[in-house]
């Protein structure tokens, strides 16, 4: 078995892929749904027959604000299976920081263009003021995404350990 970790410093959701598993497509898929239906208090989750994709989440007496989920999708490959996963927050928050930086951009490109306009009309510059703060506005964002991966760091460990208890590997 062989583990790939696919993440730079910035990435906000990691993923990694596990090469080479001793169990074949099937196996793997009937381990994950028997250790999933057993009741267990480490994750609970969904499995998509038509896509071959596990949603992993906390259960939900764990769960918090910044608790994650791990998608998992399993491939045939070249004789050996494997597991691609992601791990990120829950898609109403994702969704959230996306909206954010979406905002935050757009009013910076706005006030960066209305600053050129004051320029243009021999206006005092002031909405170029738009540059520095969009760019405060964009850390801070971040900070609070890294803030909540920090808060979910020990729940991102039990999901993995999960499924390196499923693949009898460790991840």
């Amino acid at each position: 078995m062989k583990f790939k970790n696919q993440n730079t410093p910035i990435d906000l959701r990691p993923k990694c892929k596990i090469y080479d598993i001793e169990m074949d497509k099937e196996t793997v898929i009937k381990t994950l749904q028997t250790n999933l239906i057993n009741g267990n208090d480490i994750a609970v989750g969904l499995f998509d027959t038509e896509d071959d994709h596990f949603e992993l989440k906390i259960p939900p007496s764990q769960r918090h604000f910044w608790s994650p989920k791990m998608h998992i999708w399993i491939d045939e490959d070249n004789g050996g299976t494997s597991l691609s996963c992601v791990i990120g927050p829950n898609f109403k928050i994702w969704n959230i920081f996306i909206a954010l930086y979406v905002l935050v951009i757009l009013f910076t490109l706005v006030g960066v263009v209305l600053g050129f306009i004051q320029r243009a009309n021999h206006e005092v510059p002031y909405f170029f003021w738009a540059a520095p703060l969009g760019l405060f506005f964009i850390l801070m964002i971040n900070l609070a995404a890294r803030i909540g991966q920090y808060w979910g760091k020990a729940q991102v460990s039990q999901l993995k350990s999960f499924v390196s208890m499923t693949i009898d590997k460790k991840i």
